[in-house]
């Protein structure tokens, strides 16, 4: 603790070093070249707004009083003397240190807001990743890791059981390699929903229509998939984002709507493309839930930003939600990519 403050202290001393000897020069020139009052208070002026977007309020405060002195210095009558006697005078290097402190407070403020949301979103962030490492270890844990277990439990007992006929050694063989099958096939889903490359190949409404069928056999559901009027070609920020959102949509919905049947369309416009994810399960409170953690909106909506895109929900307790994602085809970035 006391370290950082050592280094603030260090810090702002060197910035009002810094500050010092740009008044300085700033008066010299002023002196040099015989400049009006204006002309001077305006490189003053400019040297405090230069130290306050890299120092802190401290040493800004600092050097805008010894900008007040280098201009009573300079115009105070007889000159090179800090008396200053005319009334218009007094008012000038009045507004100039009233115009200096709030501008020096208004860039500390904007400096202490942007580190607070940069906080905040590496915050969000880092809770984002972690409450998705989480669900991928309890995947592992819960589904394929006992799996495997079982497995290999009832590999041994095969091994140790040298009285078994043929044909039950064929069944339990049989039965042993229809497992192995059911947990490669898990895994490789689990991969594709890491990173589905069957994107760049299959298109976007195939691989949605596979992941919903393969999400629907792992988890018991029933996923009513439908999709029309989609263009033959979407840029891959567009598809990618939609996948990811589909995804957050429906892993949110099996978590919180109580329900097994869920309906996903995916629908095309001469300019958009949207994305609707329906159930009428449990519902919940909008507004409660933007206020609260709401990670997974949260990474909906950032998703949806970067494609220019939009996201509405429409939720209420015991009535369902509909999530719906729309994206404009002529994006910004996919603009670029057909530029390039």
């Amino acid at each position: 603790m006391q370290c950082s403050y050592m280094h603030k202290f260090w810090r702002s001393a060197a910035m009002c070093l810094f500050g010092g000897i740009g008044l300085a020069s700033v008066t010299l020139v002023c002196f040099r070249l015989q400049l009006n009052l204006a002309t001077a208070a305006l490189l003053y002026l400019m040297v405090v707004v230069l130290l306050s977007l890299k120092g802190s309020f401290v040493s800004s405060v600092v050097v805008s009083v010894l900008a007040v002195g280098c201009l009573a210095f300079l115009f105070a009558p007889p000159i090179l003397s800090f008396r200053v006697d005319d009334p218009l005078n007094v008012v000038a290097i009045i507004a100039f240190l009233t115009v200096s402190l709030v501008i020096t407070r208004l860039v500390s403020r904007v400096h202490k807001l942007a580190d607070e949301a940069l906080s905040s979103v590496s915050h969000r962030v880092i809770d984002s990743e972690e409450q998705e490492r989480q669900r991928i270890a309890k995947d592992l844990h819960e589904d394929i890791g006992q799996r495997l277990t079982l497995l290999a439990i009832e590999i041994e007992q095969f091994k140790k059981d040298s009285s078994n006929q043929a044909s039950e050694a064929g069944s339990r063989v049989d039965a042993v390699w229809k497992q192995t099958l059911g947990i490669l096939a898990d895994v490789k889903t689990s991969a594709h929903e890491l990173h589905s490359p069957r994107l760049e190949y299959l298109g976007l409404a195939e691989v949605m229509r596979s992941f919903c069928t393969e999400f629907g056999e792992r988890k018991s559901l029933k996923i009513d998939f439908k999709s029309h009027g989609l263009p033959s070609l979407v840029p891959q920020d567009i598809s990618l984002c939609l996948f990811r959102v589909l995804q957050e949509a429906l892993h949110n919905a099996v978590k919180h709507s109580g329900v097994r049947q869920f309906d996903v369309q995916l629908h095309g416009t001469s300019d958009e493309i949207h994305l609707t994810v329906s159930e009428d399960g449990a519902g919940f409170n909008l507004e409660a839930a933007r206020k609260g953690s709401g990670l997974g909106l949260n990474r909906m909506q950032e998703r949806l930003k970067l494609v220019k895109g939009i996201l509405s929900i429409d939720s209420q307790p015991k009535r369902g939600t509909n999530i719906h994602a729309r994206v404009p085809l002529r994006s910004e970035s996919s603009s670029v990519r057909e530029a390039q």
